[in-house]
């Protein structure tokens, strides 16, 4: 785990980062973070075991803690707005998929918003023509959109993959935590 804090000290959320990552150690994962034209570089700590797919945990330099299952986030905390603990009932992504709906779980803080109950609808669409990807043409990757209903509507959610080991992997997302708090998460590789 230091090592992982180590690397946080050296990459920071910087205003107007470009495309080119800092010296980053290629023996981690990261996930490149970009919120309202800055940029963070969050590491791979640990990946839990879990029924519904595994969940990883990524951090940053700033303490901010995005944790990730099957692509989704179900959870992130050290931010103005928290997702404390995220439970659903999501499908694995597949190429073929047909529009659905799955229910979800979250607590949200501050505010303390317990148990704020969603019906979440996915359905594929083609490649947005305006995308903060670096380095990868949106019309290689598969499209879905989510949109939850609710009383806390959120603006709807999307997800970019790719097939990796015959494997659909979601590699960039766009997703916000409340109406005013919005960014980009991509895999990346240094």
């Amino acid at each position: 785990m230091q090592s992982v804090l180590d690397i946080g000290r050296r990459v920071s959320l910087k205003p107007g980062a470009g495309k080119t990552a800092p010296a980053l150690n290629p023996g981690f994962s990261y996930l490149r973070v970009q919120v309202d034209g800055r940029v963070a570089y969050f590491a791979l700590g640990y990946q839990d075991p879990h029924p519904n797919g595994e969940i990883e945990v990524w951090y940053s330099r700033e303490k901010e803690v995005l944790r990730l299952q099957n692509g989704r986030l179900v959870g992130a905390v050290g931010m103005a707005k928290e997702w404390r603990s995220v439970s659903s009932s999501a499908m694995p992504w597949s190429d073929d998929m047909k529009p659905a709906s799955f229910s979800r779980v979250r607590d949200v803080s501050p505010g303390y918003l317990y148990g704020i109950h969603e019906q979440v609808r996915v359905w594929r669409v083609p490649p947005p023509a305006n995308t903060k990807l670096v380095g990868v043409a949106p019309e290689s990757l598969v499209w879905f959109e989510e949109v939850a209903e609710g009383a806390h509507q959120l603006p709807p959610s999307l997800y970019g993959l790719r097939n990796e080991a015959d494997k659909l992997q979601v590699i960039y997302s766009e997703v916000c935590l409340d109406s005013e708090l919005c960014f980009t998460w991509q895999r990346w590789q240094p």
